[in-house]
Order: C-alpha cells, then structure tokens, then sequence
C-alpha cells in the first residue's frame, strides 16, 4: 500500500522565479529583476550558476520586514528607476515573488505611477511576469514569462528595426519563430537553429539561450544579459512564415502570436525519438518546399541502425524518472518507442499532466516519492538533486533537467533530433 505524505521531503522542482529568470536571460540588452528578497535571488543565482557554470545578472528590489508589512509597490518603482539610471538596459523585466504576490503588489499600477513621474522612461520597455511560487515549477514560471515578453515586445516600437528594414528588403517568408520550452538547453536551441537553416529558414528564436548561456567566453560580468533575441527580433514576429514552439507549455506562447498575426503555428511536445524527430522535420519540409537535406537522411540512417544493434538491450531497461514535465514527456516517450519499460514517472507540477500520456500514469512527486518507488527499476534519470536515491537504491543515474552540477558539459549537449536521440539512448545504455 503506498503511503500517503503531506509533505515535500525531497522536492525536486524550482521556484517559478527561477524559470522567469531563464527566460529573461535568453533576451539581449535585458536586466532582470526579481520583486523579493535578496535571498530568494541569491538562490536563483546559486542555482542557475551551478548549473550553467556561468556569472547570472539578477538584481532584486531587496524586499525587508517594514516592506513586507507595509508594501513593496514604493520598492519596485525605486527598482526599476535605479536600473535604468544605473546600468541603461535596452529592457528591464521585472518578475514577481511569493512575497509580494501574497500581500498584493500591483505591479500594472507600479510601473504606470513610475511613467508618469519620470516621463523619460515612458518608452523604455518593462516586461512584467507573475511568477509567484504557489502557481507552480519552473515551468510554470518560464511560461508565463515568454509570453509577457511576446505580448510586451512584439508590438513594442524599435527604431534599430524600422532603419534596418528600410535599408534592406527584407523577405518575411525566410523567417520561422521558435519557441523553445525550458527543458531545451542551450545546445538544444542550437541544434533547432541549425535544423531550421538547413531548409533555408532564418530562426528567430525566443527566447535564445544558445546565445547567451552556451558557455562563450566573457571578458568581463555585465549587469545585463549579453547576447540572446534582440528586441528588433520580436519586430519580426509579424513577419514569419510559421511559429514552431517546442514542449506542451510554449503551446500558448504559438497561439498567441497565431492570433494576433494569423500566421500558423505549430507545437512539437516532444523532439526526442524517431517519431518526434521525423515530424518535426517533415513539418519543416512542407514549410520550405525542399527535399530533406542529405545530412539529415544519414543522422536516421545512423539511429536506425542504433535501434537495430540495441534494441533487445533497450527494451530490457526498466526506468524511473522524475523531471519537469516537459522534459519527462521527451524522453520517457522516446524510452517506450524503443521498447524500455516506464517504472515511474514523476513531474514536478501538474502543468500538462492531464494532456500528456504514457503506458503507466504520470503522477507529481518529489525526489522521497522517487526513492521510495524506484527500488525495481533498472536506471534512475533526474537531476543531481536525484543522486541522493540513486545512491540509497545503488542504482546508475542519468542526469537530465536542471540542476545538474556534478557532471561537465550538460548545457552543451544535444537531445533533440536525431543525433540528440542516438546521443540519449547511448548515454542511457552507458549509465
């Protein structure tokens, strides 16, 4: 009988602050600022960093006990006004706490009252995201954050865009948008770019992380974020020939922008596995009119053959996994595609849960439920946070999601396509 626990005693998700801060670090020329304490930022920082391995500009209101009792509305104003006059960001995106969520801080009415005092910032673009931690995961909080910054910038006016687009001529069929969920890192984001290229496509991608947090070397910290989607990037939304979002929570973000454009969109939950794989490229063939690249005809040659020399090995693996559900959709997917059997399957947070189906029941769990349900199971895939069950069961464990801090190279590498899902199943044969 499975006991019953009122209680996270390992949890394994992120606030949803968290996710809102990875996205606002996928924009160039951004400055984030968390609305809370410090200390709720210093995590961000500390948890993002570890993973990355990368300095992370966050600044924070610094919220203190007088102004949890009286109001941060004074704070956020003074926030936003200080980081403008001190660091000139092309943008500021502002996310929400728990905190200040749960006394009530009018972040709309904030930055109107801000406007009006100092009309010198009336057409710097502030991007305002609720992301306290009761709504969910980092999922959540990523989510709701690409589409403030769709709905914020896209209609946003940028002269850098409007001189360029009056220098060249442009041709909006050559761009295609993606939305990229949080589960893609940047090696991720590069490899969708490279796919999109290679049938003749410009990717305009949001936000894009490929750009910012894949390891480049930096001279020196910045205040803001260095490198990602431009702001004239968002001009050109209005001007694709499809959207492409990428995991079930960016479906909205696609919607969105099919709305306001009439342009179509397409979601991809997963592209991981032959099958996620083959119709992502499919959808881009029909898109561009163009044959599939030989280059690409190879990479299926090569995991066919993968699923041909190990096929009596993957299906004899019995998985326990627990992920943000995005991520947990991708892989676990691709694991029964090639005949793996499913012990577990946790997500963090109920986002998709009940639109998103496997051959066992995906339930929300944290890392004690893990531990206490994975004792049959053959491999362990989580974070790092995971290795604490791993290492009780003496089971191999995958690192996959965010954090991973005790292994090199994560954010680099691949698990989408088909080379990312060779790449996959040799890492999961190998654990």
């Amino acid at each position: 009988m499975t006991k019953t626990r009122h209680y996270e005693g390992n949890p394994q998700k992120n606030s949803p602050a968290l996710g809102a801060t990875l996205a606002y670090l996928g924009v160039n020329g951004l400055l984030a600022l968390l609305h809370g304490s410090q200390g709720c930022s210093s995590f961000i920082r500390l948890q993002i960093s570890r993973h990355y391995k990368e300095p992370i500009p966050l600044n924070s209101t610094a919220l203190l006990e007088d102004s949890v009792i009286f109001g941060g509305w004074e704070h956020l104003k003074q926030g936003i006004a200080v980081a403008a006059d001190k660091y000139k960001p092309q943008i500021i995106g502002v996310m929400s706490s728990g905190l200040t969520e749960t006394y009530g801080d009018d972040m709309v009415s904030a930055l109107a009252s801000l406007r009006s005092e100092r009309p010198d910032l009336k057409d710097l673009p502030v991007v305002l995201a609720s992301t306290p931690d009761y709504i969910g995961s980092m999922q959540e909080g990523y989510q709701r954050t690409v589409e403030a910054l769709i709905t914020t910038l896209a209609g946003h006016p940028s002269k850098t865009f409007n001189q360029s687009v009056s220098s060249s001529n442009e041709d909006p069929a050559q761009y295609i948008a993606l939305i990229p969920g949080c589960h893609l890192d940047p090696g991720d984001v590069d490899e969708l770019k490279e796919l999109v290229m290679a049938f003749g496509f410009q990717p305009i991608t949001i936000p894009d992380l490929s750009m910012s947090l894949d390891g480049h070397a930096e001279l020196e910290a910045a205040p803001v974020v260095q490198g990602g989607t431009r702001l004239e990037d968002f001009q050109r939304l209005a001007k694709c020939r499809a959207y492409l979002s990428f995991g079930l929570s960016m479906e909205k973000a696609g919607e969105m922008l099919e709305q306001t454009y009439a342009i179509p969109h397409y979601n991809f939950p997963s592209l991981t596995g032959i099958k996620a794989s083959d119709t992502f490229v499919l959808t881009l063939a029909k898109l561009s009119g163009k044959p599939i690249p030989e280059k690409l005809l190879r990479q299926r040659s090569r995991l066919l053959d993968t699923l041909a020399d190990f096929h009596d090995q993957l299906g004899g693996l019995k998985i326990a996994i627990a992920l943000e559900m995005d991520l947990l959709y991708s892989l676990a997917s691709c694991l029964v595609e090639v005949g793996a059997e499913l012990s577990v399957a946790l997500a963090a947070s109920q986002a998709g849960i009940n639109k998103l189906s496997l051959p066992i029941p995906i339930e929300v769990g944290d890392l004690e439920t893990l531990e206490e349900r994975a004792g049959q199971s053959t491999l362990i895939i989580a974070n790092s946070n995971g290795r604490q069950a791993a290492g009780l069961l003496k089971l191999p464990h995958l690192r996959a999601g965010l954090p991973v801090f005790d292994r090199v190279g994560y954010p680099q590498k691949r698990w989408i396509g088909y080379e990312g899902t060779q790449q996959f199943l040799f890492d999961t044969l190998n654990s």
